[in-house]
């Protein structure tokens, strides 16, 4: 007997006896009909759920059982024995959807009970045709030396992944370029293409939060750069969150008030990144555990062969979807964009990556002076900290907590010149300079996140 099946079996031979009867014209006789209980699982603190015309409804209390049960057991039914029946034989260890798994009765891997899938993604299938605006939308958003394929790529393998039903590490995918350079148009795409259910994941994926249930059922899951933090700590957050959501063979669920379980959802991550450098400095450092998890995507602005309308630009999507599906099925990555572990190996836009390396060691060098115990007696005393590179320089490096890390950043002439500049440009520290006989002297009234 199957758990599917036990709770219906157990009860049907006791369920109660409906009698009717032929019109009075004939000789009354008795009809006995049979009618089986609906199938009804529970999950513990997860709730209850029951079978309904090929669908899963969530139930959240025993109350609300009890009121499905009554057209079947009557008034005066035994509503505890029932109950008690459901939780014993129809024990599942979740009940919810789960992102890339079809709705149904499901055998996890890692946990000794099965759990039930409420509802599953929308599967688009594709067909023969032609899809001139998304190709044009794809070359004109990722212009430039393999970025085009390279999108398709990721976004061929998250559709295999998701068609084949198996958890696969994949890549997240960093999209950065200006304010609506198409970059949501994109991720518009690519929920559509992976299922059609996407969710904010950042709360879940930086460790805000222990509750990320609600990024389970979702199959894209996207951060945007507008509610990211660029705290060193947060991005380090992320960073570790990354790893373990798309390359971990498994992943603790935690909802409120609901058990935690641990599943393997499909999932695929889009971070979406305005160009400015204090809005680049919410992806996660680009160290060597990080290198091959993550794509970097410089984006341009693309056209949309002029439509404005969000309504045809919606529309355009629909029409051309299932033949850019069929175009994403057949076809397979470039050979140099392969790789065995994740099918498309991680890709980064040469320029963007200089250009984040670069930042990277101007945010280390924030972080140092924000560090540095003559600067923060200073401002904090006189309300900026003067002078000149060379005794910034100096004071960095005299100070016990300062100084290996001064060393191994200050290592050119200007350095400490340079990098006050950027961060001046930049507007990541409040830095101001003037010229006075010739020499650049430096103010530092505040040192942003995470300084004084």
């Amino acid at each position: 007997m199957t758990l599917a099946t036990a709770y219906s079996e157990e009860f049907t031979s006791e369920s109660p006896v409906i009698e009717t009867k032929e019109p009075k014209c004939v000789e009354a006789v008795a009809v006995v009909e049979y009618r089986p209980l609906p199938k009804i699982y529970y999950a513990g603190r997860g709730g209850y759920a029951i079978e309904h015309a090929g669908k899963f409804i969530p139930l959240t209390c025993a109350e609300a059982v009890v009121q499905h049960l009554k057209p079947y057991l009557g008034k005066k039914g035994n509503y505890d024995e029932a109950l008690c029946n459901i939780r014993l034989n129809n024990f599942v260890s979740y009940i919810g959807p789960v992102a890339g798994i079809a709705p149904g009765l499901h055998t996890s891997e890692d946990m000794e009970a099965p759990f039930l899938v409420t509802s599953g993604p929308k599967i688009i299938e594709g067909t023969l045709g032609d899809f001139p605006f998304i190709a044009a939308f794809l070359a004109e958003l990722f212009d430039g030396q393999d970025q085009a394929p390279a999108a398709i790529g990721w976004l061929r393998q998250a559709r295999s992944n998701l068609v084949a039903g198996k958890r696969r590490p994949l890549p997240a995918a960093a999209l950065v370029g200006p304010k609506e350079c198409g970059k949501s148009l994109f991720i518009e795409l690519a929920r559509r293409v992976l299922g059609g259910r996407s969710a904010n994941a950042l709360r879940a994926l930086n460790g805000s939060t222990n509750f990320n249930a609600d990024a389970l059922g979702a199959e894209l899951l996207v951060i945007d750069d507008e509610i990211a933090s660029r705290d060193p700590r947060a991005r380090i957050s992320l960073a570790q969150g990354l790893k373990k959501q798309l390359f971990a063979a498994s992943v603790r669920v935690e909802g409120k008030y609901r058990d935690a379980v641990t599943m393997r959802p499909i999932h695929a991550v889009v971070l979406a990144v305005n160009s400015e450098p204090e809005n680049m400095m919410v992806l996660p450092a680009l160290d060597d555990s990080l290198e091959d998890k993550i794509s970097l995507f410089l984006c341009n602005r693309a056209r949309l062969g002029g439509l404005e309308s969000p309504d045809e630009i919606s529309g355009r999507l629909n029409a051309e979807i299932p033949a850019f599906i069929y175009h994403l099925e057949n076809s397979t990555h470039p050979e140099h964009l392969r790789n065995r572990r994740t099918g498309v190996a991680a890709w980064h836009n040469p320029e963007l990556r200089e250009r984040l390396r670069s930042m990277e060691i101007e945010e280390r060098f924030r972080e140092l002076v924000a560090q540095c115990s003559a600067v923060s007696f200073q401002i904090t005393t006189e309300g900026a900290w003067r002078g000149s590179a060379a005794e910034l320089e100096k004071a960095l490096m005299e100070d016990e907590q300062t100084r290996h890390s001064a060393r191994s950043i200050l290592t050119w002439s200007a350095a400490c010149g340079a990098y006050l500049g950027r961060l001046q440009k930049a507007g990541r520290a409040s830095i101001s300079s003037s010229v006075v006989k010739g020499f650049t002297r430096w103010r530092i009234e505040s040192l942003g996140e995470g300084g004084v």
